[in-house]
């Protein structure tokens, strides 16, 4: 089966250069010569032998000079330990002979300029050359595109399945590929980031170069992730970690192939827009309301269209017709072939949107009268090419006929496939306009040190030591006083002024209201007294061997607009990462965050604050300099940072509180 594939492959899609049949008994295979060994002159070899002779061959590659090799065999790491050890000779063996290896365990790769599909199932012509390069864990997954590009007529640079990546991975492929002028965006399907700093340098360069990522990161379930004492491990999962990787390292991330392959698509057809103000322009008013039902919660919006656009407009459209954004031409267009044109054209001129997006279906078959499609088909062209960038889709997902892909490719249009993918792949195309935006200069690092309170400690710090090390980097946590019996905690309170908080104070108790260790809102001594033995009364039952300090008195702070968490954990693949969202007892429950790597400014942090769904009231600024610190601290504490939470931090009408706080030490 793989031999008769690659075989077909390699002599019917117009490949220009030789191949040979290689095998020890010689012979012959489907109708050609099978050599006996490697002849002089191989660039690449394709190897599907059985594990105990993948060494063997490999060999004789290297004694023949080939310089590269794909390795369709299997039976190595992903196999387990055993299979492991043998790629891994197998991989530093390649080295030394010098050949590039792809795989194991991979079906290859298609290149759609030369037209070589050294590749291990059959592909069907034909192959439509552009530039949008796919790579793929999954090697079947590449038939798959083939498929999906060739039925809606998208132009591919290349496909490779990359398998184990036990030499090659992906970011070697994406490093490539961004020195490849003939690639404009490059897209992947992940089930696992291999080589994580490989990735990030790959990313950011080609962020730099204008050459889109878009990524299907498969496997984003709850069993990824890892709870530990502080909220923030299990708030700030494996999936959440990636998005926020993702976003510093300007990767647009989607949810499904169908949506990798049109929003690649859209990428290299069209670029991406200025910004995310968008005019949406039908042929359907059933299409006006899908489409205002699909843009809630994404990056795009639809400002209605300014008074005298709609005037240009009215004097257009029937007097049925209604100038609004999004906008139905009526049913008139079957009769008047130019309207949604002429209808571009008002908007762009007048309209001062970045974005457009067109539903307008293609042709199935020629009809009756040829010239009206013509026509039609042409005007819209026209006026495409005269907007800033244009995101045109047919109404819902279907193939396109061969009738239909010629009259788009003679007139330069590409139709992404439905209302849907289309306004995911206009999301994906602002989302990354935005990351291009915000390119963050290098800056020149600081020297690193983690401070002199944590020297020698690891483990969970007591509440009092966490804010006094989270002081250090500007955020501040209340007036309290540690008392160590129910006398000196009224005492406190007096002087603090009341109200007041009783806390139990224990290293060993991270979650002190879940153990019954807070009594808010106390206003007299004898309530605080009371509240002293009761906290720790509780606390004893929670944690019987829990090593207990005494209680923390601090005043109560009831004049908050808003509460958060603040967290920050190091990722073992990323590095440290903060977190801000919705606060309180019930963080976990209400799953409100947002995310990204340290370090951050001040802009990107109330970035961050506008991402929560509920409206953060107060001193935002206060808020955003407090996330800043937080971001410092983990860096400074590099490795040895576990987790932080400051929960809640009650940020007021002006400043902010850290109430509650937890550092993790490894």
């Amino acid at each position: 089966m793989w031999t008769q594939a690659l075989v077909s492959n390699l002599g019917g899609l117009g490949f220009d250069g030789e191949f040979h049949l290689v095998n020890p008994r010689g012979g012959e295979m489907l109708g050609r010569p099978v050599a006996r060994e490697i002849p002089e002159g191989v660039d690449a070899a394709y190897v599907m032998v059985g594990t105990e002779r993948a060494p063997e061959v490999l060999e004789e590659c290297g004694r023949r000079g080939v310089a590269s090799a794909v390795l369709l065999t299997a039976g190595f790491k992903e196999m387990g330990q055993e299979g492991a050890i043998l790629e891994k000779r197998l991989v530093e063996r390649a080295r030394e002979l010098g050949i590039g290896l792809l795989g194991p365990n991979c079906l290859g790769f298609v290149n759609y300029h030369r037209r070589l599909a050294a590749y291990g199932l059959l592909v069907v012509p034909p192959l439509l050359a552009g530039g949008v390069a796919l790579v793929s864990q999954s090697g079947a997954m590449l038939l798959h595109f083939h498929r999906m590009a060739q039925a809606r007529g998208i132009g591919l640079a290349a496909t490779v399945s990359i398998g184990n990546e036990g030499m090659l991975t992906a970011a070697d492929f994406f490093e490539a590929f961004i020195d490849d002028p003939r690639v404009k965006v490059i897209g992947a399907l992940l089930e696992g980031i291999r080589d994580a700093a490989g990735f990030l340098r790959a990313s950011e360069r080609a962020l730099a170069a204008g050459k889109p990522l878009v990524v299907f990161k498969v496997g984003h379930t709850e069993a990824g992730r890892r709870s530990i004492s502080a909220h923030t491990g299990s708030l700030a999962g494996e999936d959440e970690v990636l998005d926020a990787v993702f976003r510093r390292h300007g990767v647009v991330r989607v949810r499904s192939l169908e949506e990798l392959v049109e929003t690649c698509a859209l990428l290299a057809h069209a670029g991406w827009p200025a910004g995310s103000r968008t005019a949406v322009l039908t042929t359907s008013g059933g299409a006006c309301g899908i489409v205002s039902d699909l843009v809630e919660g994404t990056g795009i919006e639809m400002p209605d269209f300014p008074e005298n656009v709609k005037r240009r407009l009215a004097a257009l459209l029937p007097v049925f017709g209604t100038p609004q954004n999004p906008m139905d031409t009526t049913g008139v267009v079957v009769d008047q072939p130019a309207l949604l044109a002429a209808c571009l054209d008002a908007v762009n001129e007048e309209g001062g949107y970045q974005a457009f997006f067109i539903n307008s279906d293609p042709p199935r078959e020629p009809g009756t009268n040829p010239s009206r499609v013509e026509e039609r088909f042409a005007s819209l062209a026209a006026a495409v090419a005269r907007l800033p960038f244009a995101a045109v889709a047919q109404t819902s997902a279907v193939d396109l006929t061969d009738y239909a892909r010629e009259t788009l490719r003679g007139h330069g249009l590409h139709l992404c496939n439905g209302l849907t993918l289309g306004l995911r792949a206009l999301d994906g195309a602002i989302a990354y306009s935005r990351m291009r935006a915000r390119m963050r200069r290098a800056e020149a690092p600081r020297e690193r040190a983690a401070p002199e309170l944590v020297a020698g400690r690891s483990g969970a710090l007591s509440e009092s030591d966490s804010k006094r090390l989270l002081e250090l980097y500007g955020v501040v946590g209340p007036e309290e006083w540690l008392a160590a019996d129910a006398e000196e905690a009224a005492a406190a309170a007096e002087s603090l002024g009341f109200p007041v908080v009783v806390k139990v104070h224990s290293a060993e108790i991270a979650h002190k209201a879940a153990a019954g260790g807070v009594r808010l809102r106390l206003t007299e001594r004898e309530a605080v007294r009371q509240a002293f033995e009761e906290v720790l009364e509780a606390a004893r039952r929670a944690h019987p061997s829990a090593v207990i300090d005494g209680a923390l008195i601090s005043r109560d702070v009831r004049d908050a607009r808003a509460e958060l968490i603040l967290g920050a954990k190091r990722d073992p693949m990323f590095g440290p990462v903060v977190l801000v969202g919705a606060g309180g007892v019930f963080v976990e429950a209400v799953r409100d965050v947002a995310l990204r790597l340290a370090p951050v400014d001040e802009e990107e942090a109330l970035e961050m604050l506008d991402e929560l769904r509920v409206p953060v009231a107060g001193d935002r600024g206060a808020a955003a300099r407090a996330l800043v610190g937080v971001g410092e601290l983990a860096l400074d504490l590099g490795e040895r940072l576990v987790a932080l939470d400051v929960n809640p931090l009650f940020v007021l009408e002006r400043g902010v509180v850290a109430a509650d706080a937890l550092v993790v030490l490894s």
